[in-house]
């Protein structure tokens, strides 16, 4: 007797059959055993290593934050936010304006990321305190009476589960198609709103499914230029933390096996090539909180160690602009597509376009010892560096800093007039966990962000900001920093 088989029954039975070629786990998903970890532990369960990291992190992210409230990107999406309306529970910062926290998560993280000069895990290869912080703030304001304590609990969490998601995938940034940043930063914009709505577990493992289907962004707008997403994208990403949690929080269930599964993040994303071990193993023993890299200057983080080279020749032998004849900088691969001609009048419109070129960052550092904020929005200081500067900096492909690294190492040549060359060479950058910035030059670094913002805030302002972040942990309401940053 033949059987009749119903079409739908067809559709279930092939939609069931896994479309990838990698090897599924079996047992617990990875997202359980997060969850649980998240749930679990508190402030009292962090290492005071872990703590002070977190502390520096804010403080760096807010100054990156309201460096970048003064950009057209960000007036347009506030104009946005305003004209939708809503609850207004949470601050958009440096606009004097609260919104939904939803939207303010929008213009808040939309505006860090507007001169590259966020945090970064060098290894991990993404920018973790974007995606923790903004949501945290915004949820805490919305729920009132959110301590410090509870903040740096849930930015430490969230640091670290964002660079270890990211960390588990094998192979380099651009094997694959998807920006890294955003992509993994999701999970840690999800974890760090989860955590100050005080989740449960199942509320945290609910989340993450519900966020699964809300993951995007591709490296379209690092490769191609003149595209205002790089400068917007944690905006358009981690508002979408907020959603997941809010949801969870309301008893709505996401998908299952969000990481491990035949359609989870690993498969979906990565062709399932990961190294789960890297995601939870040692977790709770070890933070990945401690290992983000803060940086000194605006400027895509490929481009550092060269930084970090000229910087460190240029004091170790007191060079000024007019010493240096010539600057040499060895390329591999990676860095060879940041070596584009850049022309008069690339300010303002080319300004992300700018802040990943080596000739014009280098040029900047030999004019100015620094690069000032300023560069990316007057013209004619762009124009100065790029007619006075640039065509002292020449580079050479060469092969030894191709590796199985997404930031080169950097080697630099300067020559100066007196024929002379000096040489330098550079694994780490400036800024990395193994070479920190100083406290006084990170706070330096907040108040010629802080004086930058769009509204810039008074000597005095600058110092009660980082003295509450200073002592975070004595905080009783987040609200009372918000009000500080409004």
């Amino acid at each position: 007797m033949e059987k009749v088989i119903d079409r739908n029954d067809v559709g279930v039975a092939a939609a069931a059959k896994p479309v990838h070629a990698g090897r599924v786990h079996h047992g617990p998903d990875a997202a359980e055993i997060i969850a649980e970890h998240l749930a679990r532990v508190g402030y009292g369960d962090l290492p005071s290593e872990v703590v002070a990291a977190s502390k520096a992190a804010i403080l760096d992210t807010l100054g990156c934050l309201l460096a970048g409230t003064a950009t057209q990107e960000i007036d347009a999406i506030v104009s946005l936010v305003a004209e939708r309306g809503g609850r207004p529970s949470s601050t958009i910062i440096g606009r004097r304006m609260k919104v939904p926290a939803e939207a303010a998560v929008l213009a808040n993280a939309a505006a860090i990321h507007q001169y590259d000069f966020d945090d970064t895990h060098d290894v991990a290869v993404c920018h973790p305190t974007s995606a923790s912080l903004i949501p945290a703030l915004a949820l805490a304001e919305q729920a009132g009476n959110v301590s410090g304590k509870a903040l740096i609990t849930a930015v430490a969490l969230a640091n670290d589960v964002t660079s270890r998601v990211a960390l588990a995938i094998k192979g380099r940034l651009t094997d694959y198609p998807w920006f890294r940043a955003p992509v993994v930063g999701l999970f840690g914009a999800t974890a760090a709103a989860s955590k100050i709505l005080g989740a449960s577990e199942r509320q945290h493992l609910e989340a993450f499914g519900l966020m699964l289907p809300m993951i995007g962004g591709t490296l379209s707008s690092l490769q191609h230029g003149n595209s205002s997403v790089r400068a917007i994208r944690d905006g358009m990403a981690y508002r979408n933390g907020v959603l997941a949690a809010e949801l969870a929080a309301r008893g709505v269930r996401g998908d299952k096996q969000v990481f491990d599964g035949p359609y989870g993040f690993y498969h979906a994303f990565f062709r399932g090539e990961y190294h789960r071990d890297k995601l939870v193993g040692k977790l709770g023993e070890s933070y990945e909180t401690t290992r983000i890299s803060l940086k000194p200057w605006p400027a895509i983080r490929h481009l550092h160690r060269a930084l970090s080279c000229v910087t460190d020749l240029m004091v170790e032998h007191k060079l000024q602009f007019d010493d240096i004849d010539d600057v040499l900088v060895h390329v591999g691969q990676i860095n060879l597509d940041r070596c584009r001609p850049v022309e008069l009048g690339s300010i303002p419109q080319q300004r992300m376009d700018l802040l990943s070129n080596l000739p014009f960052a280098v040029g900047a550092v030999i004019r100015h010892g620094r690069i000032p904020l300023a560069i990316y929005r007057d013209g004619a200081l762009a124009d100065d560096v790029i007619r006075t500067a640039v065509p002292k900096v020449r580079w050479v492909y060469d092969e030894r800093m191709n590796g199985a690294w997404t930031f080169e190492p950097a080697t630099v040549h300067i020559r100066v007039r007196d024929g002379r060359v000096y040489v330098k060479e550079r694994t780490v950058s400036k800024g990395h966990p193994d070479d920190p910035m100083s406290r006084q030059e990170r706070e330096a670094k907040f108040r010629d962000c802080a004086a930058a913002a769009t509204h810039p805030l008074s000597e005095a302002r600058i110092d009660e900001i980082m003295a509450k972040i200073a002592r975070l942990e004595d905080l009783d309401d987040v609200s009372t920093l918000m009000s500080l940053l409004a």
